[in-house]
């Protein structure tokens, strides 16, 4: 109908849990919106203007939201970003990447550190873009690829016992 809609996204994803689209148009349009909901953010939540959508949301799969949009409307999507590995395939299950969310975060060391999973998945974070896990012979900070700069790093682990 000749309108201009445009949404515009004010956060850090994918440093952070929550995403926030603040939405203009030149007049009132209904229209749908087609947000990924992640196979990993079990627990996500959607709000519009504030309110929480009742409807579960399904896992791995695009949600849509149409009603008549306008300007100053928010759309909101709380994704749960929770510690997981990811084994490198099904040959080598121990062979593991670690990952919060979307991001893949690696161990900044030039050597292969003993660890077990339990270790990596108590990794805990010490700056926006950095974590840490302990392990028997000292500590190891990790970061997703785009915070590595000249730094070594390795992009998976083995992993030892539970």
């Amino acid at each position: 109908g000749g309108a201009r809609l445009a949404l515009h996204d004010t956060t850090p994803y994918p440093c952070g849990v929550r995403l926030h689209f603040q939405g203009s148009a030149s007049s009132p349009r209904t229209c749908s919106i087609n947000p990924r909901i992640p196979e990993w953010a079990d627990g996500a939540v959607r709000r519009v203007n504030d309110k929480r959508e009742s409807a579960p949301l399904r896992l791995g799969s695009f949600q849509t939201v149409r009603r008549e949009w306008k300007t100053g409307d928010r759309l909101e999507l709380e994704l749960p970003m929770r510690l997981r590995l990811e084994a490198l395939d099904r040959e080598h299950p121990e062979t593991v990447a670690l990952l919060r969310g979307p991001l893949v975060l690696f161990p900044l060391t030039s050597s292969q550190p003993r660890v077990t999973r339990s270790q990596l998945l108590a990794a805990t974070r010490t700056g926006s873009q950095a974590w840490r896990f302990a392990t028997e012979a000292g500590t190891v900070d990790l970061a997703p690829f785009t915070a590595i700069g000249a730094a070594p790093y390795t992009t998976s682990l083995s992993v030892s016992g539970t």
